[in-house]
């Protein structure tokens, strides 16, 4: 697997535990935004040595090719993170499946930063794993993700009723897939 990719204007790549705190500072700075859409769960999230834990786990799993997770970093400012796209639960084979995830600093928004290193993560996983299929899971009222997902090609798929506990309750998602065209 590549574990590094570069496309026009970002560095996606795969972090090892020692970044960690650079992690941990990504989403300080949008707790705000992150906390409205994703499950965080308390006051250990918002440590280095969780942050630690969480990226070990994710590179046995990326080594394993249970999913993989880019960090993406601006050409001109190739130290910090600006976001992540995440392809989870791959499954090879008959499926040829996984479940793709993304979050960018509110900084860089309306940049097509994400839109950016979504196509290339897809077209990587399509090419080198043979992924035909991509899901993802989309909030209702997130009008920029679910406008995101349109522009890559995703199409909606149904609703998922109560299928995330955010914000003290459980949330319906929407539910998008693609289908690859080997990108």
């Amino acid at each position: 697997m590549y574990f590094e990719q570069e496309t026009p204007r970002l560095f996606l790549r795969v972090l090892t535990p020692d970044s960690a705190p650079a992690v941990l500072e990504f989403y300080k700075r949008n707790a705000s935004i992150f906390e409205k859409y994703e499950p965080i769960g308390g006051e250990a999230f918002y440590t280095t040595e969780h942050h630690k834990k969480v990226l070990e786990h994710e590179y046995q799993e990326i080594l394993n090719l249970h999913m993989l997770r880019f960090w993406i970093f601006e050409k001109e400012h190739p130290d910090t993170i600006v976001g992540t796209v995440c392809f989870r639960n791959i499954t090879p084979s008959s499926y040829a499946s996984t479940l793709v995830g993304y979050k960018m600093d509110q900084r860089v928004w309306r940049k097509g930063y994400c839109y950016e290193a979504l196509c290339c993560g897809i077209g990587l996983i399509s090419r080198e794993i043979g992924i035909h299929r991509f899901e993802a899971l989309v909030l209702p009222e997130n009008l920029p993700s679910i406008r995101l997902l349109e522009k890559l090609g995703f199409q909606r798929e149904g609703i998922l009723k109560n299928k995330v506990f955010l914000q003290g309750k459980w949330q319906d998602h929407y539910l998008y897939g693609l289908i690859s065209q080997k990108v």
